[in-house]
């Protein structure tokens, strides 16, 4: 049996618009291919990943950071792939 990996990473919202509806959507979008639990933290508020208006409910602007933490057997890869997402400013540039 695999055993349960946490990892933790700390991205910057770049993207003009912060993350707003269309992004939150492709966040959620891309933590439902994975197996593991992710929860985005920002300050003290934290949203689940698969959850569009708790990821909303966070209210983060360009230029802010969020913690994300995974929890499950492809932890990293999730983690790898929010990381391209926010890289590429959610494909909005």
């Amino acid at each position: 049996m695999i055993p349960e990996t946490n990892i933790t990473r700390t991205v910057v919202v770049t993207n003009r618009e912060g993350i707003h509806a269309r992004a939150a959507t492709l966040i959620a979008e891309v933590v439902r291919q994975f197996q593991s639990k992710v929860v985005l933290i920002k300050d003290r508020e934290q949203a689940e990943g698969t959850d569009v208006l708790q990821i909303l409910a966070l209210c983060t602007n360009r230029g802010e950071e969020l913690l994300l933490e995974a929890t499950g057997h492809d932890a990293e890869a999730v983690l790898d792939a929010l990381e391209q997402l926010f890289a590429g400013d959610f494909s909005e540039n």
